[in-house]
């Protein structure tokens, strides 16, 4: 029961700190006083691919595509992960 609620729990916990920690290490997240602080200041490189109606500096880092791949993306490949696994523990491939 303890090594199924593991395989269930973990990537959760994972996907937490590795989202975290990223976003921690990529910038966005700012670590003040113990507070969680959100900033958004820096800028990708402008390119001239598509040189019209864009910001000023280009577009900021954390974007949807960043929230996408670490809010949704991560989460779900660990979770179908476990679905996977599960499928063993239940077959009685692994003994819980």
């Amino acid at each position: 029961m303890v090594l199924k609620t593991l395989i269930v729990i973990a990537p959760i916990l994972i996907a937490a700190f590795s989202t975290i920690f990223w976003l921690s290490y990529w910038g966005v997240f700012k670590w003040e006083d113990n507070q969680l602080g959100f900033e958004n200041y820096q800028d990708w490189e402008d390119s001239g691919v598509i040189p019209e109606n864009r910001p000023k500096g280009g577009y900021p880092v954390f974007t949807v595509r960043t929230l996408a791949v670490n809010a949704l993306g991560i989460p779900t490949v660990f979770f179908l992960g476990a679905i996977f696994a599960m499928q063993f523990v239940r077959r009685g491939i692994f003994i819980a």
